[in-house]
């Protein structure tokens, strides 16, 4: 996406690009000037240069002076026209009669220039001729004069473009340098090495000095050679634009790896093809895993076939045409005889305390009877002998041409559920601790010979050293002068060590900030040495990880939270426990948690957590007399009240927070099919800003809380989360290739194609990361939102954002993500965000639209500057308008007006809660 409507750039602004002024004499500028002069017989020829406060002149013919001020300067005049400008006698017009050149030496007295425009139509000066006499300037002389300022621009844009190439392909070589995980490896049309990055090198263990010029194949095994693979791997990329690489490979030591990767085509700008581009990874580990993973499947069904899980199989009446022995044996049945009874009436035909239970009130018999899957609920059937039994049950309709003929019913012990959550929640703490290792990264390259590191905004942020001043290249003591000095021995160990061989510097240390406070980092890099061995370059990437240090007691409190509730059986102490931890963990007044009464307007608070001398809340309260949110409660968005005396929600009730001793509130919905039933409240004296890491530690005891006392899922739930893993990561890869194809059959050289694809696989792994979190085949919309724009968010309210959370499929998510990067990448680049007061509004809500609930999701950019619509439409433009389109339909309407880039969303909102 283009941006045309920028304020227009300043003639010194683009000198300080062309990076021209006071340079030495260059003989393409003395020719051009030398030439005027002879070809128009003037005694005087100039390149002028206006600055702001002085014209400088890069070539001179007949002039001393080597500048002169800006209220001498005549060609301050010329830079202002269209064309060329001439002045046939300097005495008689009245911008120039009183001008210290003309009334003084050397007595200018005819002047013509044609003023040297950069290709966005900026004035950097003018080519001039003078003389001290009147003079006309002919038609043909005007058109030498023309077409020698075209050679000075030629000139000047060569040496701009020579900067700016240099300033890109240092940063591309960082990028590709710190991608260490993949081999990126190009080759020519004869399957030759031309580039090999570090991360070939860490895979394959070459080094690119050995390696370039070489035929690729030699990391091919002899059997793959010998039956032609490379041979027709590149053969395939080249006739259908990708070959997919997924086979045995070898490194340099002999030692075989399982690698997967890709090839394609790599084409010139006439679209001509002048070799291919190998993407390749280490998956050897991936692979066991899922030979593992095979194993440890046919294991466990052999143990269910065996065990205690009970399987039967119901015609469309309710009766059992089959039962395996250990449903027999949970029942209390001898064998075969269950065969031909009603399940209904035979085993689940009371409620737990003794009373009928109506066959139309059945979950199974209505779940039969409609179709629809019955998934994990919890219920009491009776053995035989009419004693009660507490199971889990999943029912499975066996539809054929459309007309159910029965079910698949399966019943789980308790004993089994609490094992099989126990596995569970272990895996949920190996995803956390995954989860919590992730945040803002930042790239450099440290140029050893110089002493310099280029780098990333990213990196100059968390390092606090000027963005700009980073990405031209500081000198390393820039960025050591805010190294914590506890930690500077560490740092300079790993070093040493990395200098005297080790293949990979990894190191945690802290980072001093202006404000007194420190950050964590985890830096990781490698050396990119000379063919000799000395090193040259030491590129690497830093990952800021103050949040998950920050998060440990956050952590620590959850686990706590967890083994204590485990124990617990009594609603109201399970909510005073999570009350508890959490006021104590934050350091809050009080925290409670309140039931709704039948009339929906008071909570009833049984039994409150406070810190010595605070009041307590227990008793009813009116929701009116504390302000007007409970709306808001109602529709399942959390409150969070930084301060209720400015608040517009509670400015008018503030007296009743005071004499509470409240100055700040978090209130949190918990919702049964979409009615509000309790509320998790939070409390304290002082003012707080919430920020999201506190959020989200406050939802996460509230999901934990009501997981204590919902009911947990069956053992076959485990097996049917492997099964959705296998199917997540298909899916994945599957994007994964989608995109590279997509940008690199846009890109226009392979440096944006890498630059683009890096960008777009860091979006998809956040995205992946926040379905991972979730149950594999969903997630929160809010989450997806916040970790799409996470790598943008520069410092606090670059992004505000307001809307209910709700549950939306996987490929949605994905989508959904993928284009809020691309938004936020081309807004970081030409909008709201590259404006230091810009920001983005995003909004999403559920409507009603012809009976059908609608997601409707905004995008606005604020405090820009101006804009105007592109020319023409790039791959971002349509990636945005299509990738999400593809999963869930609906309209999405990208638009450029001059106040801000907008995006508009609309859809079924089923659509983006199905997962496909």
């Amino acid at each position: 996406m283009s941006r045309t409507g920028d304020a227009p750039e300043t003639g010194p602004e683009a000198l300080a690009r062309y990076d021209i002024l006071d340079t030495a004499p260059e003989d393409a500028f003395e020719d051009i000037v030398t030439l005027a002069s002879r070809l128009l017989e003037m005694p005087v020829s100039l390149v002028s240069l206006v600055d702001t406060d002085r014209q400088w002149f890069k070539a001179r013919v007949g002039f001393a002076r080597p500048e002169t001020a800006l209220t001498e300067s005549i060609c301050a005049h010329a830079v202002r026209q269209d064309g060329l400008f001439v002045i046939p006698d300097t005495t008689r017009d009245s911008r120039t009669a009183e001008n210290p050149l003309v009334t003084g030496e050397p007595h200018v007295r005819f002047y013509a220039g044609m003023p040297l425009r950069t290709p966005e139509g900026t004035a950097l000066g003018t080519l001039c001729v003078l003389d001290t006499r009147p003079r006309e300037l002919s038609e043909a002389q005007g058109f030498i004069l023309r077409t020698l300022a075209g050679q000075v621009m030629t000139e000047l844009n060569l040496r701009r473009a020579l900067k700016e190439r240099r300033a890109s392909d240092r940063h591309n070589a960082a990028i590709i340098g710190s991608a260490i995980d993949y081999g990126i490896v190009t080759l020519d049309l004869a399957g030759r090495v031309t580039s090999w990055n570090p991360g070939a090198e860490c895979v394959l263990g070459w080094s690119e000095a050995e390696i370039l010029g070489q035929p690729a194949d030699f990391f091919f095994t002899p059997e793959d050679r010998t039956r032609g693979i490379p041979d027709h791997e590149m053969r395939v990329a080249r006739d259908l634009g990708r070959a997919n690489d997924e086979r045995w490979h070898i490194r340099k030591d002999g030692s075989r790896f399982w690698g997967m990767g890709e090839m394609m085509p790599l084409m010139d700008e006439a679209d001509r093809q002048v070799g291919y581009l190998k993407i390749l990874r280490d998956r050897t580990a991936q692979r066991q895993a899922d030979e593992a993973l095979r194993k440890q499947t046919a294991l466990l069904q052999t143990v269910t076939d065996h065990l205690s899980e009970a399987v039967f199989r119901l015609n469309e009446d309710d009766v059992v045409i089959f039962a395996n022995p250990a449903a027999e044996a949970m029942l209390g049945w001898p064998r075969g005889s269950l065969i031909g009874c009603n399940l209904h009436d035979t085993a689940h035909h009371h409620h737990p305390d003794g009373r009928p239970f109506p066959r139309e009130d059945c979950e199974v018999v209505r779940s039969l009877r409609s179709g629809v899957a019955l998934r994990d609920r919890e219920a009491t059937f009776f053995r035989q002998d009419g004693s009660p039994i507490d199971v889990i049950t999943s029912n499975a309709p066996i539809v054929e041409d459309g007309v159910v003929q029965g079910a698949v019913l399966t019943l789980t012990d308790i004993t089994e559920r609490k094992t099989a959550n126990a596995r569970l929640r272990r895996s949920e703490e190996r995803l956390s601790l995954a989860l919590n290792a992730s945040g803002m990264i930042g790239t450099w390259d440290w140029d050893l010979r110089d002493d310099v590191v280029y780098a990333d905004p990213n990196f100059a942020r968390i390092y606090t050293v000027d963005p700009e001043r980073a990405a031209l290249g500081a000198p390393l003591a820039d960025y050591i002068r805010n190294f914590h000095p506890d930690d500077l021995p560490r740092f300079q160990e790993e070093l040493d060590r990395l200098f005297a061989g080790a293949k990979e510097f990894a190191c945690e240390y802290r980072i001093l900030q202006p404000d007194g406070s420190h950050r964590w980092v985890i830096a990781r890099g490698s050396l990119v040495r000379a063919a000799d061995g000395t090193p040259l370059r030491f590129p690497g990437a830093s990952v800021d990880i103050t949040e998950r240090k920050r998060a440990e007691e956050r952590q620590a409190a959850l686990v706590e939270l967890g083994e204590r509730l485990r124990e617990l059986q009594d609603p109201g102490e399970i909510a005073f426990v999570a009350a508890e931890i959490a006021g104590r963990t934050l350091g809050l007044t009080r925290a409670a948690y309140g039931v709704l009464d039948d009339s929906g307007v008071y909570l009833d608070i049984i039994r409150d957590w406070t810190v010595p001398g605070a009041s307590s809340l227990v008793g009813r309260h009116r929701y009116a007399d504390y302000g007007s949110y409970l709306s808001e409660l109602r529709q399942g968005r959390d409150v969070v009240i930084a301060d209720v005396e400015t608040d517009p929600r509670t400015a008018d009730r503030f007296e009743a927070f005071r004499a509470l001793d409240v100055r700040t509130v978090i209130n949190l919905p918990l919702m049964e099919r979409g009615q509000l039933v309790a509320v998790f409240c939070l409390h304290d004296s002082k003012r707080r800003d919430w920020t999201p890491d506190i959020l989200d530690f406050v939802r996460n005891v509230v999901d934990r809380t009501r997981a204590a006392v919902a009911r947990l899922r069956a053992e076959e739930q485990q097996e049917l989360v492997n099964r959705e893993l296998s199917h997540r990561m298909k899916n994945l890869l599957a994007m994964v290739q989608s995109i590279a194809t997509q940008t690199m059959r846009s890109a226009i050289d392979v440096d944006t194609a890498k630059e683009v694809l890096a960008g777009r696989l860091i979006a998809l792994g956040q995205a992946h990361d926040l379905l991972m979190g979730g149950a594999l085949g969903s997630t929160l919309i809010g989450p997806v939102v916040r970790g799409a724009l996470k790598l943008h968010e520069d410092r606090a309210g670059r992004f505000r954002l307001d809307g209910p959370d709700l549950e939306i499929g996987a490929k949605p998510a994905l989508s959904l993500a993928l284009m809020l990067h691309e938004l936020a990448t081309n807004a970081a680049k030409y909008g709201a965000l590259s404006d230091e007061d810009g920001h983005v509004a995003i909004r999403w809500e559920v409507r009603d639209e012809a009976g059908e609930p609608t997601l409707a999701f905004s995008w606005a950019e604020i405090g820009g500057p101006p804009v105007t619509r592109p020319t023409r439409k790039g791959f971002g433009s349509r990636f945005i308008e299509r990738g999400l389109a593809g999963q869930v339909g609906g309209t999405i309407a990208l638009d450029f007006p001059a106040d801000g880039v907008t995006c508009a969303i609309a859809a079924p909102l089923a659509a983006f809660q199905a997962d496909g």
